[in-house]
């Protein structure tokens, strides 16, 4: 019991561990860069750890009806704390403070405890800690701004989505007599109106926290007023562990046709409106929450699926898009040198930095699943799913939705790649190369993702 409670748990120990030094060092006056050094060495460990265990197929259960490592827990939480470093790499040269990396590694610990949770306390208690660290994190550095307005957008929404998650997990305990993951998926597939009533508010909850349409309204003005390295955080790794939450829930099960017909139509309502709205949009943190409301539809409608592909296709998703948005909102800030939003800085830039251009522009055709680039992958999985399900039509409203975003992707492409180059005042100055390192690592890990698309199977 105390070796599996030591060994699986491995990363979230080395997150533990992280947040102590970190407000150590902060206690004694260290220089606020070594809190960047310790954050990506501790995170780059805790990927490393994980990648021993998934080798050595590592399984365990260490607290009975609450805490599981599967196989599922050691891809998730991979993908979560990968996605982290390659965050970590890239915001290496903000102004981040010690409270800046202690906010980052909690949340990421809420997701990871998330993916491991085989009972609904420990994984509520994982929700909360992924939400209310990004909370503390769009105000911290920003002083009396439009921040604390989005912020409060978000911990308000977010505080409703909770609420309707713990009603509906009452409601299911009533149903099942414990608060097991498990007794509850398979009191959902058996059907009954109370359980199927529990299960949509639950649905409810997530969508909220995820920004499924018509529960999205909190994300434009949050993502809008944050930090871009923040926004990027919330578009990614929040959105992906709350989708990869669901998943920990409903990916082992096929949904009732009530439910199912939830799913598909707030999926392709998601998709629609997300799309449609961001072509109007001429900010770039505003343009991709629109797009992360449309690429949350694309994940939620993966539930839908009953081949038994959910959790293997929406795994490959949240890295895809998770290490996509990240790369992109890097090579954005490399290109307009700072916390700028508009998007006229773009045109021309690939004349004098042609190569973080060339890669925010991979990056945005990426998100709109233009082949052969990882992102058309990731979407011809899902809807290879749900068509396989026998739910042709809703994907083909979904296949059709998803190319109304290919107008808004492609904006940002022949902006880039317009002939005139940057006049000299406004062109931008080099940024550090650990910035550039993290955004090649995030190229070269999508890159494997394209050469070996069953890297989760």
């Amino acid at each position: 019991m105390a070796a599996d409670l030591f060994y699986a748990l491995l990363p979230e120990h080395i997150l533990l561990a992280l947040i102590l030094v970190l407000m150590t060092l902060e206690i004694l006056g260290a220089d606020r860069k070594l809190a960047n050094c310790v954050f990506t060495i501790s995170v780059a460990v805790g990927c490393c750890v994980l990648l021993v265990q998934l080798g050595q197929g590592h399984t365990a259960t260490v607290v009975p009806g609450e805490i599981i490592v599967d196989r599922f827990a050691l891809l998730a939480r991979l993908t979560i704390l990968g996605c982290g470093l390659v965050l970590g790499l890239c915001s290496l040269t903000t102004s981040g403070t010690f409270k800046f990396w202690m906010l980052l590694s909690s949340s990421l610990l809420g997701g990871m405890l998330i993916m491991e949770s085989a009972g609904f306390i420990s994984m509520f208690i994982g929700i909360e800690m992924l939400s209310l660290p990004a909370f503390a994190l769009m105000v911290h550095g920003c002083g009396a701004s439009s921040a604390s307005e989005g912020a409060f957008k978000y911990l308000l929404m977010s505080s409703v989505a909770s609420a309707l998650i713990l009603f509906g997990l009452s409601l299911g305990y009533g149903a099942t007599g414990n608060l097991s993951v498990a007794d509850f998926a398979a009191a959902l597939q058996a059907g009954g109106a109370h359980i199927t009533t529990a299960g949509i508010i639950i649905l409810s909850g997530f969508f909220l926290k995820a920004a499924v349409f018509p529960f999205h309204g909190w994300a434009p003005d949050a993502y809008s007023s944050a930090r871009l390295p923040v926004t990027a955080f919330l578009a990614s790794i929040i959105k992906g562990a709350v989708v990869l939450g669901l998943v920990r829930i409903l990916g082992t099960l096929t949904l009732n046709s009530e439910t199912v017909a939830v799913v598909a139509v707030l999926s392709v309502l998601s998709i629609f409106y997300g799309n449609i709205t961001a072509i109007r949009q001429v900010a770039f943190k505003r343009m991709l929450a629109y797009s992360s409301i449309a690429h949350a539809g694309y994940m939620v409608f993966a539930l839908t699926d009953n081949t038994g592909g959910t959790v293997e296709a929406l795994l490959y998703y949240v890295a895809v898009y998770a290490v996509t948005t990240i790369v992109a909102c890097t090579s954005f800030s490399l290109l307009v040198n700072g916390e700028k939003d508009d998007l006229e800085p773009l045109d021309g830039a690939f004349h004098s930095r042609p190569l973080p251009a060339t890669l925010l522009a991979l990056s945005v055709l990426s998100l709109a699943g233009i082949p052969p680039l990882p992102g058309f992958l990731a979407k011809f999985f899902i809807f290879k799913s749900v068509i396989a399900s026998g739910y042709l039509v809703p994907a083909l409203l979904a296949f059709s939705g998803s190319y109304i975003g290919v107008v808004f992707y492609l904006r940002i492409v022949f902006r880039l790649f317009k002939p005139a180059p940057l006049p000299l005042s406004a062109q931008t100055s080099p940024r550090s190369g650990w910035t550039l390192g993290g955004v090649l690592l995030g190229a070269m890990l999508l890159t494997l993702f394209t050469l070996v698309p069953g890297v989760f199977h």
